[in-house]
């Protein structure tokens, strides 16, 4: 339970100052070589097919290969496929929701784009009937099989990394890059290795503000939010000494049944852990899919968890903190894909009675493609580290082409807001955000 607790308040270091910072400031962007590889592009919404509801976070993948992206939170995407498949299909999918496969030449004849999702109607009497009388036994064993299940080989991917940090219901900076990923081999104790391509940035911090939120080691943190390969994370060596688990239904993921696995910390164990459930594929017991939520409500003395440094006077209690992690299957192998982080904060000030900022962190990647065969070295004073400030190494924003063809996820509506509200602002003080492609 020390290893967990550790692990955590390692992993979670936001940093708070309260030294102000101008929006234009930065280091030079990383740099990157040109994008000449020419590209198939579609851009749309998927949505539910009754409510007409976005659906954030679907999973949108080419067909036999490793090129994939997600939906924002508003249900938008864009999908970049080399030229070599433009005969391809596109495969949507979302957790609950029929798989919708389309060939991509016709994706881009239609405009706007709309991918409406049918729910899954099924009953239990369908589903396979657990193999293990006890549900503990089961994800005791769906960890003994994650080596099988995820590999023992490293595994070569190329990442898009955004995080942003909001103080109240204000954007103060965001930031995008993509990623060179060496994914280590899952039975052993080597780490993931991530480092920066190329990337952009903005902040909107002005030198009157009180506090600077900073987010410090985001980019490991989403790729130690792999449970299948960080179990001591969620579960330490003895899970069944720390959680209660429960069987909850069936829920369909590329519309096959996946057990549903319910866990809480046990009644009386003080230490902060975690709830949440846990999705099975039933014949081989991989995670496809992990959503959990720290217990930091009602407890104050989580904040050293996370905060590392605060301003004199200062505050601040978690309100909530919330992690997803996905995995698809490639050929025979389960694989990392998505990882989501939200945490929020509520602070107060001594010397500022009436001044009460909240802040909400978000962090996410989304693999955008993956080489099993693919060998990738990334020295170590190219490696990102958990004490990396991401911000700090990227240049502010550039034109939508600054990109090429990589793909990334959409901007949210909001996002896009915040951005045209900066360089607005930017232009009346002489300087700009849109800046032109390195």
């Amino acid at each position: 339970m020390k290893r967990l607790l550790f692990i955590f308040a390692w992993l979670f270091t936001w940093m708070w100052t309260a030294e102000g910072r101008y929006a234009g400031a930065g280091a030079p962007n990383v740099p990157a070589s040109g994008d000449t590889l020419s590209y198939h592009a579609i851009q749309g919404t998927v949505r539910d097919e009754t409510t007409r509801r976005p659906l954030p976070y679907a999973f949108i993948s080419i067909e036999e290969s490793a090129i994939a992206t997600v939906s924002n939170n508003e249900g938008n995407f864009v999908l970049k496929a080399p030229d070599s498949l433009k005969n391809a299909f596109v495969i949507f999918s979302h957790l609950g929701y029929k798989k919708i496969r389309l060939p991509l030449a016709s994706l881009q004849q239609r405009t706007p784009l709309m991918i409406d999702m049918e729910t899954i109607a099924y009953t239990l009497q369908d589903i396979v009937v657990k193999p293990f009388d006890e549900v503990t036994e089961m994800v005791l064993e769906a960890i003994k099989r994650i080596p099988e299940n995820y590999g023992k080989t490293p595994v070569a991917m190329i990442g898009f990394y955004r995080e942003f940090v909001k103080k109240n219901n204000a954007y103060l900076s965001i930031a995008e890059a993509v990623l060179d990923i060496r994914k280590a081999p899952y039975h052993t104790g080597q780490n993931d290795a991530a480092r920066i391509y190329k990337g952009r940035k903005s902040a909107d911090v002005n030198r009157s503000d009180t506090v600077l939120f900073r987010l410090q080691g985001g980019i490991l943190t989403t790729l130690l939010l792999d449970a299948a390969k960080n179990p001591d994370i969620l579960f330490t060596e003895k899970p069944q000494e720390y959680y209660d688990f429960s069987f909850s239904g069936m829920a369909m993921i590329d519309e096959k049944p996946h057990y549903v696995i319910a866990f809480n910390q046990k009644t009386g164990q003080k230490d902060i852990l975690f709830r949440g459930k846990m999705y099975l594929e039933p014949s081989s017991l991989a995670f496809a899919r992990i959503e959990f939520n720290m217990n930091v409500e009602d407890r104050p003395e989580s904040a050293q968890l996370f905060v590392k440094r605060l301003p004199r006077g200062a505050k601040v209690t978690p309100a909530y903190a919330t992690y997803t992690v996905n995995f698809r299957q490639q050929n025979d192998r389960w694989m990392y894909a998505y990882a989501r982080s939200e945490v929020r904060f509520k602070s107060n000030f001594r010397k500022f009675l009436f001044f009460r900022p909240s802040c909400t962190i978000i962090s996410e990647l989304a693999i955008t493609d993956a080489d099993e065969d693919g060998h990738i070295v990334i020295p170590r004073k190219e490696a990102v580290r958990l004490n990396d400030i991401v911000a700090d190494q990227l240049s502010i924003f550039t034109g939508d082409e600054f990109w090429g063809h990589y793909n990334y996820i959409e901007p949210e509506q909001s996002i896009e807001s915040a951005i045209n509200k900066m360089n607005r602002r930017l232009k009346r003080a002489g300087g700009r955000l849109d800046m032109e492609q390195p």
